[in-house]
């Protein structure tokens, strides 16, 4: 199951279900819940799957509404690009406002999971602005279409910093950004796998609105 601008932007060109890829600038937008894995083991099977895709279905529409491509899926994981297969000139601005309308969503999913006797849920988004490859990744059996590189990497060390209900950005992404942001904490951070230490920002809001607009 992909998007439909991927399917869109495969089938319009003939070399489109080639495997490859080309590089590109892309912002990358990684979001999880906090605690999943406590999560599930109070959970049946069953449960555990009603309280993903009550989840994951209001993520993808807000994702979708801001135009951004849906990578993939990793369990209760989501990563999401802006950039590809389509560049726009706001795609960094589209990121950003996307992280920050998926953590005010988490409110309206609790009451929804509160009225299915399930547990409150809280996530933490990272993103990430760099060079990828995108394009066709796989074998001539099964491929999708997906993005790899260094940038994908770090936008995973990001979120294995972030706390509850909180959206960190890199110091690429917000070099990006023309629109002033509202930022919160700051701190250089050492990531696995990342040879310098590495500048994340809390992403607070938009400087010309409020964090509950």
């Amino acid at each position: 199951y992909v998007s439909d601008e991927i399917v869109e932007n495969l089938l319009e060109k003939p070399e489109g279900l080639k495997l490859g890829g080309d590089q590109r600038e892309v912002t990358i937008l990684m979001a999880d819940i906090r605690g999943f894995t406590s999560i599930c083991e109070q959970l049946a099977p069953n449960r555990v799957v009603k309280l993903l895709n009550i989840y994951l279905g209001a993520m993808s529409e807000i994702i979708i509404e801001h135009l951004g491509t849906i990578d993939e899926f990793i369990g209760d994981a989501i990563l999401a690009i802006y950039g590809a297969p389509t560049t726009r000139k706001d795609d960094v601005v589209r990121a950003l406002k996307c992280a920050l309308a998926m953590q005010k969503a988490i409110s309206d999913i609790n009451k929804i999971n509160l009225a299915e006797q399930l547990p409150e849920i809280s996530i933490g988004i990272a993103v990430n602005t760099g060079t990828v490859v995108a394009g066709n990744i796989g074998s001539e059996r099964r491929s999708k279409y997906g993005v790899v590189g260094h940038a994908v990497n770090l936008t995973a060390r990001i979120e294995d910093h972030c706390q509850s209900g909180e959206i960190l950005i890199s110091e690429s992404t917000l070099a990006a950004v023309e629109q002033p942001l509202t930022i919160g904490r700051s701190e250089r951070v050492t990531a696995k796998g990342i040879n310098k230490p590495v500048a994340i920002y809390e992403l607070i809001s938009f400087a010309a609105e409020s964090p509950s607009e």
